[in-house]
C-alpha cells in the first residue's frame, strides 16, 4: 500500500490515512534502500508549522507521534530528516509506516 500526495503531507493527512491503524505502529524513514528509525520530532522553525523527523536507534510509534503533536495545527507540514517535504508513505510487510 502506497499513499502519495500532489502536495506536501500535512499532519491532518497522516491522521486521516492512519485513523484505523494501531497506535503501536512503528515509524521509519527510508533512504537509499536503507531504513532508519524515526526517534523523535523537532520543530523546523519558530512558527511550529513544520515538524522535522529525527532519526535514532529506536523508532517511535504512531501513538507517540500524535501525542507529541496533539496541540499542533492540522496544517503542520511533515519534513524528512534532510528538511525536504514528505509526499507520502507505504506500509511494509510488518505494517510499519515507511516514509520516503
Amino acid at each position: 500500500m502506497i499513499f502519495l500526495y500532489n502536495e506536501f503531507m500535512k499532519l491532518s493527512d497522516l491522521e486521516d490515512l492512519t485513523r484505523y491503524m494501531s497506535p503501536k505502529t512503528r515509524l521509519l524513514w527510508e533512504s537509499d534502500a536503507n531504513r532508519y528509525p524515526i526517534t523523535t520530532l523537532a520543530y523546523a522553525d519558530d512558527t511550529h508549522h513544520e515538524v522535522l523527523f529525527i532519526l535514532g536507534s529506536k523508532s517511535m510509534t504512531l501513538g507517540q507521534l500524535f501525542s507529541r503533536l496533539k496541540d499542533s495545527s492540522f496544517r503542520t507540514t511533515l519534513l524528512a530528516p534532510n528538511k525536504q517535504p514528505i509526499f507520502g508513505f507505504h506500509l511494509d510487510d510488518q505494517y510499519q509506516i515507511i516514509f520516503k
